[in-house]
């Protein structure tokens, strides 16, 4: 019981640090000079399931472990030259424990700009141009619900898909009717992580993923002023797998759990479509992800992972704004490892069949008022996909699952 009032009472006060880090960034961001603009914003969710864990212990109990907490800076010293960067703290479980890192942090040099039309380049760790909401997901105002549709947007590998070390093109021209934009970066993702091991090799083992050059790509265009918005991302995504020396001892060949050094190839398209109204907008994504690895080895493991499959994944979200303040959303979203296997009929052993899908009902409420924006949302949940291993194992996962998610949001 003291231990527990203890954790409170820290907590707390952790949050009235950041609260009053962030209150003074944001009094002092009109001080630094022209061309220099400072944003922050933090964001405290409470979770209760009813079975598995999701930002934490939110497993038949309100959990408040759910936060994040970030700053950006931009500084434009003339026209054509802009250097931005962002640092940011979250708390999401086991896979995110509050370690404040670069979120993005890029150098970017306009070479064109001739009336409607503007070209450009970036060097860093930029944001990657995936579907609608990728470049914005890190900001709680600027996403479509609490959490993002998590069939296209999986926050368990948050990390390795919103940004990355590398360069860009980009462009957009403008005229009476539409607006398009591309963009093409050469890239490097963030490959090591326990949850994309998790995802691709089943289990984190003994070595790491390391991502070697992907491309990526995408076109937007919205028509009528944003009444349709339109876009297509294309992607190739490579990665292998270093195992380490422990790989080799404590499975040695021929043993059936032995890995090689493989490689994973991942070819994504995202299909991108929104319309809106004054009222009303529809909002829909459909993807597939083309996998596959090779190179693994010749054990019973290693021929399990090797063989290819292609991750299927749409939402589709209907949103209604009785008023400028406030709006209301229906979602619906799944997702599939493999499109050829939908109820995870061909498993391996330990691995679940329903940990290879997720469907999910969303019903959600948002209140927005100056620059505070309070939320609520409730999932109906079969599968557990989204779910990371480091916090729910797969042997305690539960195969139905609801979801209650409330969150006040606040920026400057």
């Amino acid at each position: 019981m003291i231990r527990s009032r203890f954790s409170i009472l820290s907590k707390r006060r952790l949050l009235v640090f950041w609260w009053t880090a962030l209150w003074s960034l944001s009094a002092c961001a009109q001080e630094l000079g022209e061309g220099v603009q400072v944003h922050g914003f933090i964001s405290q969710s409470a979770v209760h399931n009813s079975d598995n864990k999701v930002g934490g212990n939110s497993d038949d109990e309100l959990a408040w472990d759910l936060r994040e907490l970030g700053a950006n800076l931009s500084w434009r010293p003339n026209p054509d030259w802009l250097i931005s960067g962002q640092a940011l703290a979250r708390w999401a479980g086991d896979s995110d424990e509050g370690e404040l890192r670069l979120d993005y942090g890029f150098i970017d040099r306009t070479l064109i700009a001739d009336g409607d039309d503007q070209i450009g380049v970036r060097l860093g760790k930029i944001k990657n141009p995936y579907g609608f909401f990728n470049t914005t997901r890190d900001v709680a105002h600027t996403r479509p619900g609490i959490i993002m549709p998590q069939s296209i947007y999986l926050d368990r590998i948050r990390n390795f898909l919103l940004s990355a070390p590398g360069a860009a093109a980009y462009g957009n021209h403008a005229s009476d009717r539409m607006d398009c934009s591309w963009s093409l970066a050469a890239l490097r993702f963030d490959a090591d992580d326990a949850d994309l091991e998790q995802l691709f090799l089943l289990e984190d083992r003994p070595g790491k993923l390391v991502s070697d050059t992907s491309w990526i790509a995408q076109v937007m265009s919205e028509i009528d002023g944003g009444r349709w918005r339109i876009g297509l991302t294309l992607g190739d995504v490579n990665m292998h797998f270093e195992p380490s020396a422990g790989m080799a001892l404590l499975f040695p060949l021929p043993h059936p759990l032995h890995l090689d050094g493989g490689r994973n190839r991942l070819l994504p398209y995202v299909l991108s479509l929104e319309h809106n109204t004054e009222k009303y907008s529809i909002t829909g994504e459909y993807s597939q992800i083309k996998h596959d690895s090779r190179d693994y080895g010749s054990s019973a493991l290693a021929n399990g992972l090797q063989r290819p499959n292609t991750i299927e994944a749409w939402y589709l979200q209907a949103t209604y704004r009785p008023t400028p303040d406030w709006r209301v959303y229906l979602r619906r979203d799944e997702v599939f490892l493999d499109k050829d296997d939908r109820k995870g009929l061909l498993v391996s052993p330990g691995f679940p069949g329903f940990a290879k899908f997720a469907k999910d009902w969303t019903l959600g409420v948002r209140y927005d008022v100056d620059s505070w924006s309070f939320s609520a949302e409730y999932h109906k949940v079969h599968g557990t996909l989204w779910l990371s291993p480091l916090d729910t194992p797969l042997s305690s996962q539960k195969e139905r699952w609801d979801m209650l998610l409330l969150q006040a949001a606040w920026r400057f």
